[in-house]
């Protein structure tokens, strides 16, 4: 089995960027109330922007789509077997709990002979570590170990509803809950789930961004492979240039949606939606993703 046969295989496509930060807190200052729960506005300009969960689904081409009924309202299932799943067993003598750091450790150190089992270690990693990010060498869900036992029910899970919801719940919370470094004497909030993804989405938001900011690749779905290089940018310098310059209002859309329906229809997004089966050093957010991708293609080059 090869890891692009998955509902993952595009991630292979999927290019390093650098965590803005600047540019996620430039935005964030933007946003307005909104009454619906699951969506975040924000006003630029004096045009709307709402960042829905079909966006997200566009924009990481992944499932997106309800839980299926034996997961609760937080997406984890409501039963699971007792005991070490089998691939716990197998690679990690069935321990019955395994660390983010555990789990690090053994892709960097260790050969997988068997495929099938790279494959699934791999997908725990993307999920746990980089889709579901928390703070630093958290214990890996254990319900992930025994739902990979089965990749056609993992690949076809919701994962990008989890993903968006979490994300979501982070970037609503972040400016209510700055924290304080005396160390360093900073003020800072934490950023969890995919916060790259709401990156990309305000990317999307401009109809076009210089290249010392963003290299764009062209249109392709998922939108997160459409963007190439992004580069560290100062606060005052981007807020300055898109969201409080005058200059710029034309260069603004009403909805992301709208872009993306440049190279999609209204009922194609909807389709895919359906179907498509931080901390403060989130600088270097994306580094165990790639690395983890690397260590795959090692066993599996196609």
């Amino acid at each position: 089995m090869k890891f692009r046969s998955t509902s993952f295989g595009h991630f292979l496509d999927f290019e390093p960027l650098v965590f803005s930060g600047q540019l996620v807190h430039c935005m964030l200052l933007k946003e307005v109330f909104h009454l619906n729960p699951n969506e975040m506005m924000f006003k630029v300009h004096e045009t709307l922007l709402k960042l829905y969960i079909s966006d997200f689904a566009i924009i990481i081409g992944l499932n997106c789509a309800e839980y299926p009924l034996f997961c609760n309202e937080d997406g984890i299932p409501k039963q699971l077997p007792f005991g070490s799943s089998w691939l716990c067993s197998k690679y990690f003598l069935g321990k019955s709990s395994i660390y983010q750091g555990d789990l690090y450790d053994f892709l960097d150190k260790n050969q997988v002979k068997d495929d099938t089992d790279a494959i699934k270690l791999v997908l725990i990693f993307i999920i746990d570590y980089i889709l579901l990010s928390k703070k630093d060498n958290k214990l890996v869900d254990k319900y992930l170990w025994h739902m990979v036992d089965s990749l056609d029910m993992f690949g076809s899970f919701p994962w990008g509803r989890k993903s968006f919801f979490l994300t979501l719940e982070y970037l609503k919370k972040a400016l209510k809950g700055k924290q304080t470094d005396s160390q360093q004497d900073v003020i800072y909030y934490e950023l969890f789930g995919f916060p790259t993804a709401f990156q990309i989405w305000i990317y999307e938001c401009f109809i076009s961004l210089p290249k010392t900011v963003i290299s764009y690749h062209g249109p392709k779905i998922p939108r997160i492979c459409s963007w190439l290089k992004a580069f560290k940018s100062k606060f005052f310098s981007l807020n300055e240039k898109f969201f409080d310059s005058e200059e710029k209002k034309a260069s603004l859309i009403k909805d992301s949606k709208a872009k993306m329906s440049k190279f999609k229809s209204e009922e194609e997004l909807k389709s895919d939606f359906v179907q498509l089966n931080v901390s403060a050093d989130l600088y270097h957010f994306l580094e165990p993703f790639f690395f983890s991708l690397s260590f795959f293609l090692n066993h599996d080059p196609g």
